[in-house]
């Protein structure tokens, strides 16, 4: 793959990832009670962020973990995870054994395709995650959720949520189309 499709995936999960920790702050508040507890992240205080959380989980030998600005994925000791800082509209490389602190990290730079390949488990875990949220939910929990993004200041909705969906799965092959591209036809 080349390094410009490399860099146009990972603007397009960006954006994705913008819309998605969108998702996540509603699933804390559902009504049948914290959706990413259900689903069996550990909630405990933002070591960077006061007075919000962060919620986490082992996957893939690593560690997920999501905080308001920043979703990450650190590896094993001596591997490669990643990071997504909201503020930044960047994902990278997250090259150390102790998961970023918002506010408290630096993320290093790395090539497009490194930064691709080290997106992939946090990536996996988000298809896991939103494939769980459908057979918890009906389509209205989350098609509400993405209309209320008109009403954020300075949010841009991205795909609907079962275009979103299929996007995410379909980069998971590394071959997603262009999100324009799910968008319904007049």
């Amino acid at each position: 793959m080349s390094e410009s499709r490399i860099r146009t995936l990972l603007a397009d999960a960006t954006r994705g990832l913008a819309q998605q920790m969108v998702f996540w702050g509603h699933d804390v508040r559902h009504p049948d009670g914290n959706a990413l507890v259900r689903f069996g992240l550990v909630r405990r205080p933002s070591p960077g962020l006061h007075g919000t959380s962060c919620y986490s989980a082992e996957w893939e030998e690593g560690l997920i973990e999501l905080h308001g600005t920043v979703a990450s994925w650190t590896a094993p000791s001596g591997g490669c995870g990643c990071i997504y800082c909201r503020d930044r509209k960047l994902i990278t490389v997250w090259d150390s054994d102790q998961p970023p602190v918002p506010g408290r990290h630096e993320a290093p730079t790395a090539a497009p395709a490194q930064r691709w390949e080290a997106f992939q488990p946090l990536l996996r875990w988000l298809v896991r995650y939103e494939e769980w949220i459908a057979s918890q939910h009906p389509p209205g929990w989350r098609e509400g959720i993405w209309k209320s993004i008109r009403r954020i200041p300075k949010a841009k909705q991205w795909l609907a949520p079962a275009s979103a969906v299929l996007w995410w799965t379909l980069a998971l092959s590394g071959a997603p189309p262009r999100p324009k591209q799910l968008l319904p036809q007049p």
